[in-house]
């Protein structure tokens, strides 16, 4: 009895202990100690920069032409945005403002838990702007709230170019 009751604390002790961690090391195959899965990790000490475009619709000029660049690294936990607007038509004339600053992916809008949304951040990482990615690819302008725009007007930016 002794003996059954050792041998059942000795399973009980090893089972309790921790999964390896799985690291990170590139080009080489990894290993998921958890489920036994093998991944090849590609090499990438480049970040990939994603262009989308497209005009969006303005209260008082002719249209916002949208230059969005996002900065796609999986090496690094922020990643960055350059926005480029151009008011098209003002009184003043076509006027560009240029922002940029980090982004976040986000996962799941009210209604759509599998959406994914991208956050533009200001200084302050408070989202100024957010877009739903949808399965084209395409971004689609949210409103402050998160919440897609009801409108017949078109507020979508079509990728141009995986780039840099």
């Amino acid at each position: 009895m002794k003996n059954c009751l050792a041998l059942i604390t000795l399973l009980w002790i090893f089972s309790c202990d921790a999964p390896t961690e799985e690291r990170r090391v590139e080009g080489e195959i990894m290993e998921d100690t958890q489920t036994g899965a093998e991944e090849i990790v590609l090499e990438s000490s480049t970040a990939t920069w994603m262009h989308y475009e497209g005009t969006l619709p303005c209260a008082d000029c002719e249209g916002i032409r949208t230059a969005l660049k996002l900065e796609n690294s999986p090496d690094k936990r922020e990643r960055s945005y350059e926005l480029r607007e151009t008011y098209l038509g003002t009184a003043d004339g076509d006027r560009e403002f240029v922002s940029s600053g980090l982004y976040e992916v986000v996962y799941g809008l009210e209604g759509e838990p599998g959406a994914m949304a991208i956050r533009l951040l200001d200084e302050n990482n408070t989202a100024f702007k957010s877009f739903r990615q949808d399965k084209d690819g395409l971004l689609h302008l949210l409103d402050r709230d998160e919440k897609p725009i009801s409108s017949t007007l078109n507020y979508t930016l079509k990728i141009v170019a995986p780039g840099e």
